[in-house]
Order: structure tokens, then C-alpha cells, then sequence
């Protein structure tokens, strides 16, 4: 019975055997249990709590998490915060503001008072506000006037004449009313503004139309 086969065959039939197959599940019978804390039970837990909508909108107070004081963000944010603080930017200039004393006869300060007078209406209409209280003397024989007169007159009489000289002969040699082309340009301006013959032809056809 201690023979090689013996043993394998008897293995063998021990594996093939319905009784010692169930015999796991006779002992089982009548004990109590429960899959509370079963795998399955473990992640279906799990799941909730990382789908759960409250949990996702929980104000971040109530969250177990605490930051280091010195970690590398913080510290960067505190030296953002230091370099972009305005108060912090200005206050060397607020405080040296009111030591610094600037010479007044530096070439930009004489500049600037130099530009400020150029650019100045009332230092541009200083003279001739100051003209004007003085007063001026304009007679009707002063030379200035008479020299403005006479170039009127010349101006007016040579442009009158130069405007009558470009008439002169273009009227010669006119055959009849026809060789002139003005008269021709008025007789036909004078058609075309005319009542009866913008009318003429209507008056032929309007007894026509069927």
C-alpha cells in the first residue's frame, strides 16, 4: 500500500471524489457570516465616497490637509506678494521725495521754464494785448492805406479788362446766329428750360396712343 502508485492513484481518486470535494462546505454549514468587510463590499464603499457629490463640494476648511509653512509655493507666493506690494514700491521714493532738493538753475529746469514760456497763450498775446492799451493812429492818408487803395484799384481794373480783352474778336465773322457757339449753347439751354417745347411732343402723340 506504500507503493509509488499505490499513493498516486489514491491521490488521484482523492481529487475526483465528490464527498472530499463538498467536505469544505459541510463544516461551513450553520456558521454565520456576513460581507460587510468582503472586497467587493470595500470597493463599492470607496467608489461612493470618491463619486459623492457632497463630498466634492465640501468647503476646503473641512479637509484633512495641513501645509508646511516653508513649503516651496508658499514661499514663492510670499516673495510675489513682497515684489508686487505697491505700498512696499513706492515707499523709498515717498520717503526721499521730501529730502531730494533740485538746484534751480540746472539746463532741464531752465528748459522747462524756457518750453513753459513758449507755450504759454498768455506770453503769446502779451505784445499785443500791450498794442492795444497803447492804442494806434490809422488815418485815412496814411501811406499804408493809400498803397492798399491803389493796389485795389490796379487789381480790379486789370482784372475787368483782362476778362473783356479775351471777349474781343470772338464775335467777328459770324455768318448768322448759328457760326456763334454761345448763342448755339443758349439756344439750346433755352430748349431744354422751355415749357412749350417739353410739351410739343406729347401734344403730337397724345392723340396717337391706341
Amino acid at each position: 500500500p506504500d507503493q509509488n502508485d499505490v499513493i498516486q492513484a489514491r491521490k488521484a481518486y482523492d481529487l475526483q471524489s465528490d464527498n472530499l470535494y463538498k467536505a469544505d462546505l459541510q463544516w461551513l454549514k450553520g456558521i454565520g457570516w456576513t460581507p460587510a468587510e468582503s472586497l467587493d463590499v470595500a470597493k463599492v464603499k470607496r467608489a461612493g465616497e470618491i463619486l459623492s457629490e457632497s463630498h466634492y463640494r465640501q468647503h476646503p476648511s473641512k479637509l484633512k490637509f495641513t501645509s508646511l509653512s516653508d513649503s516651496m509655493d508658499l514661499t514663492l507666493a510670499k516673495n510675489n506678494a513682497h515684489l508686487m506690494n505697491k505700498k512696499r514700491y513706492t515707499e523709498a521714493w515717498e520717503k526721499d521725495k521730501t529730502k531730494i532738493h533740485v538746484m534751480p538753475d540746472t539746463p532741464e529746469i531752465q528748459l522747462a521754464k524756457i518750453n513753459t514760456v513758449n507755450l504759454s497763450e498768455k506770453m503769446y498775446k502779451q505784445g499785443y494785448e500791450e498794442l492795444k492799451k497803447k492804442g494806434y493812429d490809422l488815418r485815412n492818408d496814411a501811406i499804408s492805406i493809400k498803397a492798399a487803395r491803389a493796389s485795389r484799384d490796379i487789381a480790379s481794373d486789370y482784372k475787368y479788362k483782362t476778362a473783356y480783352r479775351k471777349q474781343l474778336g470772338h464775335h467777328v465773322g459770324c455768318r448768322d446766329i448759328h457760326d456763334d457757339p454761345k448763342m448755339v449753347w443758349c439756344m439750346h439751354v433755352g430748349k431744354m428750360q422751355s415749357d412749350r417745347e417739353y410739351k410739343k411732343e406729347f401734344e403730337k402723340h397724345k392723340a396717337k396712343i391706341n
